[in-house]
């Protein structure tokens, strides 16, 4: 068994993930550090009810900036995990552009509509002087998250992890920390916010222009053609945004900002839960598409089978933790936020259910499975929908949580049976 084991780390392409997921994981563990540091920061000098409407801004902001990004950031990984494709460079500014423009005019559609999210939908007058800020981001957040995504093809991993996850939260501590010095208001805590990923995507674009050496707007490929293959990683990337944020929406809709901002330290420490497989899967996409371009089936599965298995029993040690401890976590925030113990406690049971599918989402999109991904994530999404409308009224935060935790899993097991059913491979793990 010692023999086996030692013959499986050894194994280059096992190696890779194990290293470069590893190096992934740091950067996720630091990116959440400092989003709780943010977040810690603005409970305890600004309350929960700030908290609340900071979490509701941020679920305006990822809903609009993944219908701007067009899916590109994914389609990248997959076409340049093409060799023939390495020395094209006009392709990705022509796309970056693209996205740049339709991402300001949805934040200009925002700002137009602002009045009725904020007085009739919400009911919140508070959250109006928020949504500027939000806005303003959307084409940064837009731009940064491509600019990651060819970093991942080009496979600068850490760059990409950087990106992703510690940047856009370091830089707004950084900027929150500066403007509290210069004027205690709780507006700090979304100037802060735009501050950061304005910071985050001038520096992506930067490491982006290094990283192709030149900037040319000159290409083979048609541009357009590009950003129609990538339609549909654009759909199943955003209705996935919206299964994670739905229930923060429409919590938005029926509850306080007080009892928001609980729901949201609880949604970020089970956010833990799920980086393990985040890390894996941003070494095994560009891994999984080439060895399933070359017909390297043997390939193929064995690194499956190691990352669902790596991915579970990471994941239980996690939900373990959390678990016993989430009183004394939630207590970090303030006495107020124990309360959501509970949510914490359905959102972990869940997410352990959803490892043991696998890294079904990249399986899928890496073999051009991407619009049957698309149909089992949306009706995951109608059944989130249907949920949280159902359950908040009665059970507020709680309902918020059974709705995510039913709809998230429907969407995991369905996506493992697809594989199966089509490709013959179990991306599941069987712990039986």
């Amino acid at each position: 068994m010692f023999e086996k084991l030692k013959h499986k780390i050894n194994d280059v392409d096992t190696k890779e993930i194990l290293t470069k997921g590893f190096s992934f994981l740091v950067f996720r563990i630091t990116g959440l550090l400092f989003g709780y540091v943010f977040a810690l920061f603005i409970t305890r000098q600004y309350g929960a009810g700030v908290y609340g409407l900071v979490t509701l801004c941020f679920s305006l902001f990822l809903f609009i900036s993944i219908f701007g990004r067009l899916g590109i950031d994914i389609n990248l990984v997959k076409f340049y995990s093409n060799e023939t494709n390495q020395k094209e460079t006009g392709l990705f500014y022509r796309v970056l552009i693209k996205s740049i423009i339709v991402s300001s005019l949805l934040a200009a559609c925002l700002y137009m509509f602002k009045d009725i999210l904020v007085f009739k939908l919400f009911k919140k007058p508070l959250l109006e002087p928020y949504i500027i800020w939000i806005v303003l981001a959307i084409p940064c957040w837009s731009t940064t998250l491509i600019c990651s995504g060819l970093l991942r093809a080009k496979k600068l991993n850490n760059w990409f992890a950087f990106l992703n996850n510690p940047g856009r939260f370091a830089f707004s501590l950084i900027a929150i920390v500066i403007l509290w010095s210069i004027a205690d208001n709780p507006l700090n805590a979304i100037k802060s916010h735009f501050y950061g990923v304005f910071f985050l995507a001038i520096l992506s674009i930067i490491i982006s222009i290094k990283t192709l050496k030149k900037i040319s707007f000159k290409t083979n490929e048609n541009s357009w053609v590009f950003l129609k293959d990538a339609f549909p990683m654009m759909l199943s990337s955003t209705m996935l945004i919206f299964l994670g944020w739905l229930d923060t929406f429409i919590l938005g809709i029926y509850e306080s900002e007080e009892t928001i901002g609980i729901y949201g330290i609880a949604l970020k420490f089970a956010v833990l839960t799920s980086f393990v497989l985040q890390a894996i899967n941003s070494i095994l996409a560009p891994k999984l598409a080439n060895s399933y371009t070359t017909n390297d089936m043997d390939l193929f599965k064995k690194l499956i089978q190691f990352a669902t298995k790596l991915n579970f029993f990471l994941t239980l040690i996690i939900v373990t933790i959390i678990v016993v401890f989430r009183k004394l976590l939630l207590g970090i925030y303030g006495e107020e936020f124990v309360a959501g113990s509970i949510f914490l406690t359905v959102l972990c049971i869940g997410q352990l259910v959803n490892s043991m599918s696998g890294s079904v989402g990249v399986i899928m999109q890496m073999t051009g499975h991407q619009k049957a991904y698309q149909n089992i994530v949306f009706v995951a999404l109608i059944i989130n929908l249907i949920l949280n409308f159902t359950l908040i009224p009665i059970y507020g935060g709680l309902g918020a949580a059974i709705a995510t935790v039913i709809s998230i899993s429907t969407w995991n097991i369905a996506g493992a049976i697809y594989i199966k059913l089509k490709l013959n491979i179990a991306s599941y793990y069987n712990p039986f």
